[in-house]
Order: C-alpha cells, then structure tokens, then sequence
C-alpha cells in the first residue's frame, strides 16, 4: 500500500508538471528539462509492480527473459539523467562547446552503459526469476554487476549535473531552483548508493528490502517536477499572451 501510494504521488507530480510544460516542447532552452520530467515518469512506471503484472508476461512471451520493462525503465534513467546534465551545461556554456562536452563526457559513457547493462541483465536473476517489485529481488554476481553498473553510471551523471548546478547556484536569479535541483540530486544519488551497498552485501536486502531506494528515487522525481513546472511558471510570468 506505501509502495503504491508513493509510485502514484509521483506520477502525479509528473504529470501536472508535464501539463505545466506542454509548451516546452518546441522551446529549445527548455525541452531537455521536460524530457528529463517525461522519461523519470516513464522509468517509475515500468518500474512499477504495475507494469511487472501486465507488461511482464507480453514481454517474457517475446524474449524468454523476466523483469524485461525493469530493465528498459532503467533505460529511461540513464536516458533521464543524461537530460539533466544536457539541460545544466547548456546554460553553462555556448552551442558549439556544450555539445562537444556534453558528447563526450556523458553521450558516450551513457551509450556504453546501455549494452553492458542488458548483457549483465541478461546472464543474472534479473532475468530468469520473476518478481513484481524488481529492487526486492535477490542477487546474484551478474545481478549485482548490474546494480553498480547502473547505479555508478547513474552517480556519475547525477554528480556532472549537480556540479555544473553549483555554478549556476553562484547567480542570485537561479540560486533557488538550482538548489531544489541539487537536494533532487542529492535524492537520487542517495537511492544508487544504498543499492550498490545492498547489492555487495546481500545480507543487507531483506532489511532494506528495496524501501528506500524506492522513496529515494521517487523523491528525486517527484522533485525534479515540481521545480521545473515552477521554474516555468516563473519564466512564463512577466511574458505575455502565453497561458499559465
């Protein structure tokens, strides 16, 4: 019942704050942020017991493997996290600099990390023993390979755009909300650090049994939201013949 009333108070934050932001679709300053919103949303869903029950057996019928939706919602993390790092050096620097770095510093490690996830997904329990909440899971070696894999690559991303958040937090005009993203960061990269610990010490799994990582995570999305459709209402409020 907590599980499910924090899996549904997040998306409901995604949801209004996607709303909020519809019109950030076409604006090119903006847009990562939005993604970022949308593919968190995305992630907690498949992520969800929900998914588990109804998308996890059409998937186990088209590739033989169980969990398949945990695994692309971690995906959409990556993915997500790379938006966030996108959205924060793209304020730091000019076009032509920003996409360099953002390619080489996130494009890549994030790309290589995508491959190397499915192969250890592939090879452990994650994939040969079903469970409705993927986090509860007992692990294995290639099962716990996969945690520090993606919880590392998930700090480190985290970690890029908190950083270049504490730059921009030097300018009076964005230090509030780049605070808020910092404390979502913070939220985030919590939930990786107690998975990788669960996942070296296998005795820690059924005291933790994947409760606070679950509340960690969802924080840090239901964070994320809030501050960028306030963020928006912000920026939007001085224009005008723009709907609120």
């Amino acid at each position: 019942m907590a599980l499910t009333f924090i899996i549904t108070i997040t998306l409901v934050c995604i949801g209004w704050s996607l709303w909020i932001r519809r019109l950030t679709w076409s604006c090119r300053w903006e847009v990562a942020a939005t993604l970022n919103i949308a593919l968190q949303g995305g992630a907690v869903l498949l992520m969800s017991p929900w998914a588990s029950a109804t998308l996890g057996p059409i998937l186990y019928d088209l590739t033989g493997k169980w969990n398949f939706e945990d695994y692309l919602g971690h995906d959409l993390y990556v993915v997500a996290a790379s938006a966030i790092v996108y959205n924060a050096i793209g304020r730091l620097h000019d076009d032509s600099a920003m996409q360099e770095t953002f390619k080489q510093y996130v494009e890549r490690p994030a790309t290589l990390c995508i491959p190397l996830l499915l192969a250890t997904f592939w090879l452990g329990n994650g994939a040969a023993i079903y469970h409705p909440d993927f986090f509860q899971l007992p692990t294995d070696f290639w099962l716990s390979a996969y945690w520090v894999l993606l919880c590392s690559m998930l700090l480190y991303l985290l970690a890029y755009g908190a950083r270049a958040m504490l730059v921009l937090r030097r300018d009076p005009r964005s230090r509030r909300i780049a605070t808020v993203y910092l404390i979502a960061s913070a939220s985030g990269m919590l939930a990786c650090v107690v998975r990788i610990i669960t996942a070296l010490v296998p005795q820690l799994q059924p005291l933790e049994n994947g409760k606070m990582v679950w509340l960690s995570a969802c924080t840090c999305g239901a964070v994320f939201a809030l501050t960028a459709a306030h963020s928006w209402r912000v920026k939007i409020r001085g224009l005008t013949g723009v709907p609120r």
